[in-house]
């Protein structure tokens, strides 16, 4: 009963670990505003609904291995960001795939 108890805690807390998870997935750019992006998934179930993630871009965010290259970023570019490991908001580093 204890062994049961405990294998359904640990898979329950798997899969919301993995859902939450988003760094260093491919990500498509839906919408951009100023230094705003907003990101969903690049691989998308058909059945499922996916909540736009914002992603906050600063000076010192790398693109394509170039400070100050924000510019190249737009909407529908698919791209894989490294976010700071102080806040999972701000895009240290990104890279058009």
């Amino acid at each position: 009963m204890l062994r049961t108890l405990l294998l359904t805690t640990f898979l329950g807390c798997m899969m919301i670990l993995s859902a939450c998870t988003m760094g260093d997935e491919d990500s498509v750019i839906e919408d951009r505003q100023g230094n705003t992006l907003w990101i969903v998934p690049s691989h998308q179930d058909p059945e499922e609904q996916y909540a736009l993630r914002e992603v906050t871009l600063t000076s010192s965010t790398i693109v394509d291995g170039k400070p100050n290259h924000l510019d190249t970023l737009n909407v529908g570019d698919v791209i894989t960001t490294e976010y700071t490991e102080t806040d999972s908001s701000i895009a240290e580093s990104i890279t058009h795939e």
